[in-house]
């Protein structure tokens, strides 16, 4: 018996840790997390019902693209698209991904893959934040670069010191 749980419990505590040491970006982690539960708690409900028997039929919807001119949306955040985003920004997870691949690569959870493609969706998209595949290159973090720094501008104003146009130092 598999189960998804044990993993997004360890990669949340990943992402806890992540968000407290990166502050600039509270939101982000903040919905990374509600994503992240979202898909385990779909992935073990999609597990159950497989288990039981009783997986819904998918079903197609009509689009609903330019029904309502009207509606406002509020703005959806993105997430990166690139091989191991999740992990070059979350480093501590580097430890836990060989469990993932193992998860994956138990019997039961590849016939439960072969059967369910809305897991099979799910977990792939899961592969792609965390795991690079071979031939692909991994995403490298950026961060924002502040300049000057914050402790830096307050040690010039308690100099009694300004910063001049060739970004010298000048006496007040």
């Amino acid at each position: 018996m598999f189960s998804f749980m044990p993993f997004f419990t360890v990669l949340h505590a990943a992402i806890a840790v992540a968000s407290k040491r990166d502050l600039t970006m509270p939101g982000f982690f903040m919905e990374l997390c509600n994503r992240l539960g979202r898909m385990g708690r779909r992935l073990e409900k999609l597990i159950q019902q497989w288990r039981a028997g009783t997986l819904p039929t998918p079903q197609t919807r009509e689009s609903q693209a330019g029904k309502n001119p009207d509606r406002v949306r509020k703005p959806k955040l993105t997430f990166p698209k690139r091989y191991g985003w999740l992990a070059a920004r979350v480093p501590d997870i580097h430890q836990r991904i060989g469990s993932l691949e193992l998860l994956l690569g138990q019997e039961e959870c590849a016939r439960f893959l072969a059967d369910v493609p809305q897991a099979r969706k799910i977990v792939g998209v899961l592969e792609r934040m965390l795991i690079v595949p071979i031939g692909k290159t991994a995403a490298k973090m950026k961060r924002a670069i502040i300049w000057p720094p914050p402790a830096w501008v307050e040690a010039v104003k308690q100099a009694h010191m300004t910063v001049g146009p060739a970004g010298r130092l000048k006496w007040i």
